[in-house]
């Protein structure tokens, strides 16, 4: 059971980040597009299930309706689950509209904060705690889910349009890096009552672990943006764009460690 939630997690939150992360760079080809919906939309649908089998603590449950409703209709975390479908649906007509797609992606992505650990909790910590997950998966969600169509658009440099889409990430992703470390911080203090990266449970060693990726994905961002893409503005040339290309993908795959540990603690019990 967890790994299968482990792995709906890692696919669910993978294909909304890059929807998200490419509707906000600004890449706009349908083909994608349509199949990370698609993915998007069949682990949502998957991980619910999933959900009502934990629950219930009976496989049966997922084919039963009569349950799956009182979930959905009776229960805080179904009432969240409920509205996190809702906006994936919406998402799907603003992609098949070709309109609205940036506000659509980034608010399915957003809501999917309401699914988490967070959506047990009441009062205004449950709020607070929701609201910080949402703006780290929009911070986070910006940088990483950019960072495929930035990689991309470095090939097609000295394309103006390109560059233009390129130095307005560069300018917004001080915000989202900045966001991200911050929320990070909150988030870290709100779940877990001892120092993270103590290695005293297997949720708070992970946890330790996507800092420690973070970290390294903040050194890499600051060389790209103040080291190799200055060189390519003073005429680097080949040698500087290859440094950038080289830096991005380090990016890249440490995003990729940080979304698969993400996935895997997210599913086990914070203590």
């Amino acid at each position: 059971m967890i790994g299968a939630l482990a792995l709906c997690r890692f696919l669910h939150f993978g294909a909304g980040i890059l929807l998200w992360g490419r509707a906000a760079y600004g890449a706009s080809a349908p083909r994608p597009n349509r199949w990370l919906w698609g993915l998007l939309a069949l682990t949502g649908v998957a991980w619910l299930l999933l959900e009502t089998v934990e629950a219930t603590a009976t496989w049966s449950a997922a084919l039963d309706p009569a349950t799956i409703w009182l979930l959905l209709s009776a229960t805080n975390v179904g009432q969240a689950w409920a509205l996190h479908l809702a906006f994936i649906a919406a998402l799907g007509v603003a992609l098949w509209r070709r309109a609205g797609i940036t506000t659509a992606a980034a608010l399915a992505l957003v809501s999917a904060a309401l699914v988490g650990h967070a959506a047990s909790e009441d009062g205004w910590p449950g709020l607070l705690h929701r609201s910080n997950d949402a703006l780290h998966l929009l911070s986070g969600g910006y940088w990483l889910g950019a960072l495929p169509s930035v990689l991309a658009g470095l090939r097609r440099l000295p394309d103006r349009e390109e560059l233009g889409r390129l130095m307005r990430f560069s300018r917004w992703g001080h915000l989202a890096v900045a966001g991200v470390i911050l929320t990070g911080v909150i988030n870290t203090l709100l779940i877990l009552d001892d120092v993270p990266w103590m290695p005293t449970s297997p949720y708070s060693l992970m946890l330790g672990l996507k800092i420690g990726l973070v970290a390294i994905m903040v050194g890499l961002a600051v060389r790209n943006r103040y080291v190799h893409v200055p060189q390519l503005s003073n005429g680097g040339g080949a040698a500087a764009l290859r440094d950038l290309r080289r830096g991005t993908m380090s990016e890249i795959a440490c995003s990729f460690g940080v979304l698969l540990l993400v996935s895997v603690f997210g599913v086990l019990n914070p203590v």
